[in-house]
């Protein structure tokens, strides 16, 4: 993935301060290759020497020298999108919201598509094609997402166990859980803690775990095996969703693919009960 040069695999040893900056430096990439260390400081409210540390804690001899290796791997993330991003931020008017929102949107699938790398997607498809059992924990607003994805593995006749919020049976469950299982969660900020604790309980019962969120630096990456990241920036109340469910839709096709003529089976047999038990609208001739 882009980044992997620039965390060199350090990430894990920085401090909360030094994650806070590093965050918000991967979330603001093309205002970030511009800041000075004090507009940066400012920005982020953590000292200058943070700034110093967190250059020096990622094997750079100094902020200069840093800030050079953002502009190499950012610089061409200055896209025709991004730029009519940024004027439709100059206004105002309702009228606007459309085309702000799809425009971000827009940005966020590019991002993404640029940050996954194509070994960690492959392996993450293989890890689900090989359990036994896959179990998807997403909770409040990210529970849309493993639903969907839960529902498309189970299209392809997969064992899925979708972790279902409110249930107090949950960590009863989760005791049984098997080495031929994998747990996938899915979070994005502000992160959920139930979701973090789940993986990390799958973790340290060396259950293979994978994870969906924003950054390689989530609380979920400490304990995930496999991660693939989904930009999820907009200027809302609501968190947006639109490059994770375009990764779903890859992860549950590549699936499909991967088992292609068992896929195939599957969906046939479904269509036939569909159409047996009437489960679509069809106009009455």
């Amino acid at each position: 993935m882009p980044y992997a040069r620039l965390l060199n695999n350090k990430a894990e040893r920085l401090t909360p301060s030094q994650k806070k900056l590093l965050n918000y430096i991967l979330a603001n990439d093309e205002e970030a290759i511009f800041l000075t260390i004090q507009e940066l400081s400012q920005r982020v409210k953590v000292s200058v020497a943070t700034v110093v540390r967190l250059a020096k804690a990622l094997g750079y001899t100094g902020f200069p020298e840093f800030q050079q290796e953002l502009r190499v791997l950012f610089r061409e993330k200055l896209t025709t999108v991004s730029r009519l991003q940024k004027a439709a931020r100059r206004e105002t008017g309702a009228e606007n919201v459309l085309v702000k929102i799809f425009q971000q949107d827009i940005e966020n699938i590019t991002e993404t598509m640029k940050q996954v790398s194509v070994d960690d997607f492959r392996n993450f498809v293989e890890a689900l094609n090989i359990a036994k059992r896959i179990v998807i924990i997403g909770l409040r607003s990210a529970h849309s997402l493993a639903v969907l994805m839960g529902v498309a593995l189970e299209f392809l006749q997969r064992d899925v166990w979708i972790v279902t919020p409110g249930i107090g049976d949950m960590w009863d469950r989760l005791l049984g859980l098997r080495k031929d299982d994998v747990v996938v969660g899915i979070c994005f900020p502000r992160y959920t803690k139930e979701t973090v604790e789940v993986l990390r309980f799958a973790h340290e019962k060396g259950i293979q775990t994978l994870a969906i969120t924003d950054s390689p630096i989530s609380p979920l990456a400490r304990y995930a095996e496999c991660i693939l990241p989904a930009r999820c920036k907009m200027d809302s109340f609501i968190e947006s969703f639109t490059a994770a469910l375009s990764l779903i839709n890859a992860i549950v096709t590549a699936a499909g693919v991967y088992r292609k003529d068992a896929t195939m089976n599957s969906l046939k047999t479904l269509e036939a009960f569909w159409q047996d038990r009437r489960i679509y609208y069809e106009k009455e001739m």
